[in-house]
């Protein structure tokens, strides 16, 4: 059974949904990405699919995300990497004080809660599961790095903004450096028609991933993994990996 929970993050409340099959069970964290929240199909698909397989999971909404009564405090636009790694870590610290077994966590990432579950470099994390994550993020031209860091703000595609100082943290992260140090089994899967993040950036991961490792390109897939059919393929993969290194 589902139930909804909060918890805090720097003061912030945070809210969620838990589920334990059982007493003792592994626990996965699934990180949405930077305008993702809990509640998209993905995510309500891929908890179903753990819950059937005797695995935890608590799908939770970053700060500033989420709508509604779900929706966590703070504002959208104070998106920080940094905040957002604080929130990853007060989930896995809520996580380990619920009827799971606290040493048997896994997280699946997408997007930016891949990268964000990357840098944490949490130790707690003994499997890994990206989804369409980004390796680098790409610079701007000089001439664009200085129009940015004038403003306060910056907006993205979708016409939401965000603090300049969000542009400035993802362009010091060092994904690569942080992927070598990881020490758990690490599973990347990107869609092949990503127009986001390249599938490249996929290939980028792996090579810096220690064993055991697996990349899967899914062949026709986009960033969000929104066709059913593709859905289903992450689940698969994604699910049984985690079952399999928990």
């Amino acid at each position: 059974m589902e139930q909804t929970v909060v918890f805090h993050s720097q003061g912030q409340i945070l809210r969620g949904n838990l589920r334990i099959p059982f007493e003792g069970a592994p626990c996965v964290l699934l990180s949405h990405g930077l305008e993702g929240s809990k509640d998209s199909i993905k995510w309500k698909f891929l908890a179903n699919r753990l819950n059937d397989l005797g695995l935890a999971c608590l799908r939770f909404n970053y700060r500033g995300c989420g709508e509604g009564t779900e929706k966590s405090d703070g504002l959208f636009d104070d998106s920080l990497v940094s905040k957002r790694i604080l929130d990853f870590t007060a989930a896995l610290d809520f996580i380990q004080q619920s009827l799971v077994d606290p040493d048997r966590l896994g997280v699946i990432g997408s997007s930016l809660g891949g990268t964000v579950a990357i840098n944490a470099g949490d130790k707690r994390i003994k499997a890994l599961v990206t989804l369409a994550a980004p390796f680098a993020f790409q610079k701007p031209d000089s001439r664009e790095i200085s129009c940015i860091k004038q403003q306060e703000y910056a907006s993205l595609p979708s016409g939401k903004t965000v603090k300049s100082l969000f542009f400035k943290e993802l362009w010091g992260l060092d994904t690569g450096q942080a992927v070598a140090a990881l020490e758990c089994p690490f599973m990347i899967l990107h869609g092949s028609r990503d127009p986001v993040v390249p599938s490249e950036d996929a290939e980028k991961l792996f090579v810096r991933a220690r064993e055991p490792r697996m990349l899967k390109i899914i062949e026709g897939a986009n960033h969000s993994f929104d066709d059913p059919v593709h859905l289903k393929q992450i689940a698969m993969l994604g699910c049984r990996w985690l079952k399999h290194h928990l």
